[in-house]
């Protein structure tokens, strides 16, 4: 029977940050829910932290790796979600962040049909991010290291994400992959990610579009400020600033992308997808 809530997490070859955050899903205050590691190609370290933190974990983890062809983020996004069993909230977000033991109650809480949540993320310094552990994850020590610029800036986006929506703005609310809650049948209505997105960034925000575009409107919530996670420092992607979507992101793009959970491209323009492998599910 599906649970409440499948979360999603993104990673590519960081295992210590992958730990603390799964550390940090084992605290919270609803554990309805099933979970999947979505892998862009990571080495054996990740498929051992995954298989380590999934036995004795209070809800199944499962890991979904494809061959390492790049940064292939939406494509990895849409098979853990192929591979999901119904559950009727998908809630992205990254094995860098390690969110607050409250941050699934509050998305549960949120949802509703065609509802989309938004929500940030607190930055922290690179020195922070080394000398947390997991017993700090453990204790909740985690959830006090924001400072309070960045939950001012937050409370902006917040306001700047309501200010726009009453607008009609495009571009909002501001959505970023770290902390996206989505209706599941909405998102099966505009076919989830599109796949033409290879290389870093605007995947995300290119299904925000696509959502807010779609008719009915979806029921948007703004959590920023209210349900933030922490974001773990590492060193920016290869591809970070270089752009590599922007001239696709430009174009007039459909609702349904033709490139995304089903694809609905012409055969003469379909590649072979190689297939994502579930590297073991474990319940408890």
């Amino acid at each position: 029977m599906p649970r409440r809530a499948r979360v999603i997490l993104a990673t590519y070859d960081r295992p210590r940050l992958l730990r603390l955050a799964l550390r940090a899903w084992g605290r919270q205050t609803v554990l309805d829910i099933a979970l999947t590691v979505a892998d862009d190609g990571s080495g054996p370290e990740t498929a051992a932290c995954v298989a380590e933190m999934a036995r004795g974990s209070p809800f199944p983890i499962e890991h979904v790796r494809h061959e390492r062809r790049g940064f292939r983020k939406a494509a990895i996004l849409n098979e853990a979600v192929r591979r999901a069993q119904g559950e009727p909230l998908l809630l992205f977000t990254d094995g860098d962040c390690a969110p607050p033991a409250t941050f699934l109650e509050r998305h549960l809480d949120a949802h509703t049909t065609r509802s989309l949540a938004v929500g940030g993320a607190w930055m922290l310094s690179e020195e922070a991010s080394a000398s947390l552990t997991c017993a700090d994850v453990d204790a909740g020590r985690h959830e006090r290291l924001g400072t309070l610029g960045q939950r001012w800036k937050q409370l902006e986006r917040a306001w700047k994400s309501h200010y726009g929506l009453w607008l009609r703005r495009s571009r909002r609310p501001k959505a970023g992959g770290a902390n996206l809650g989505i209706d599941r049948a909405l998102f099966e209505a505009v076919n989830g990610f599109d796949e033409t997105f290879v290389g870093y960034g605007l995947e995300d925000s290119d299904l925000r579009d696509r959502v807010m575009a779609s008719v009915p409107r979806p029921r948007v919530r703004i959590l920023y400020g209210r349900n933030d996670t922490v974001h773990l420092w590492h060193p920016p992607s290869p591809t970070a600033g270089q752009g590599l979507n922007r001239a696709y992101y430009a174009t007039e793009r459909p609702v349904r992308c033709l490139h995304g959970l089903v694809d609905e491209r012409p055969a003469s323009k379909r590649a072979g997808r190689s297939p994502a492998v579930p590297q073991g599910v474990a319940s408890r």
